[in-house]
């Protein structure tokens, strides 16, 4: 709750609690598949969830990540149409589940919801586009640095910042294997692009990453 708050007026998120149910979901616990009836919004009030499709059996691809906070399935929601995508736990988590009904209400009577939801919507449609981006290029390396930056996100002055996610789910946005994505990002370390730390990727400075996948 701490996080919705932080970014929205009291008056909206008592609104958002009194119209949405919360619900409890453990690690690699599905929230919903792809192809069900959309017929709520999901907000995430704690934890990680991950978008994925299967392209073909055993492959998975992650198409958005999203955390504590944030708002995700917007599309579906509006449209009342079918899940384009599976959501899964990545940890253990909480979400508000808004009824779509209350949902488009809101919509129409908050103007400061309506623009969130926008805001949240164009921020969705650039990462799709980077989706595409990365999975279009052929390089190993390139699609690996692109989803490294992707989760470093803007850094400032001397700041390090620590990748959290899982190898496993890096090689699943990146389009890879496993074995494959464990090898480039060990080359990535010894040219300098980043650092590895006790099993963890640390990066230190964009620049390099950014020049390799110009």
């Amino acid at each position: 709750m701490r996080q919705i708050s932080e970014h929205i007026s009291a008056e909206l998120t008592e609104r958002l609690f009194a119209i949405g149910g919360k619900n409890s979901f453990s690690s690699g616990e599905h929230i919903f598949f792809e192809g069900d009836r959309a017929t709520f919004l999901p907000i995430i009030l704690d934890g990680k969830i991950k978008m994925v499709r299967y392209p073909e059996a055993g492959k998975e691809i992650i198409i958005g990540l999203f955390q504590a906070g944030e708002i995700f399935a917007i599309p579906p929601a509006m449209d009342g149409k079918r899940f384009p995508a599976t959501a899964v736990a990545i940890e253990e988590c909480s979400l508000l589940m808004v009824p779509r009904s209350e949902f488009l209400a809101l919509m129409e009577s908050s103007s400061e919801f309506s623009s969130l939801v926008l805001n949240r919507m164009c921020g969705i449609l650039r990462d799709r586009a980077d989706t595409v981006q990365i999975m279009a290029t052929p390089s190993a390396e390139q699609r690996i640095a692109s989803v490294i930056l992707r989760l470093t996100g803007e850094m400032n002055g001397q700041e390090t910042k620590k990748i959290t996610h899982r190898r496993q789910d890096i090689a699943e946005m990146a389009g890879l294997s496993l074995a494959t994505t464990i090898r480039t990002i060990r080359k990535l370390a010894d040219k300098g692009c980043l650092k590895i730390n006790g099993g963890r990727i640390f990066v230190e400075t964009t620049q390099h990453l950014r020049t390799l996948v110009r």
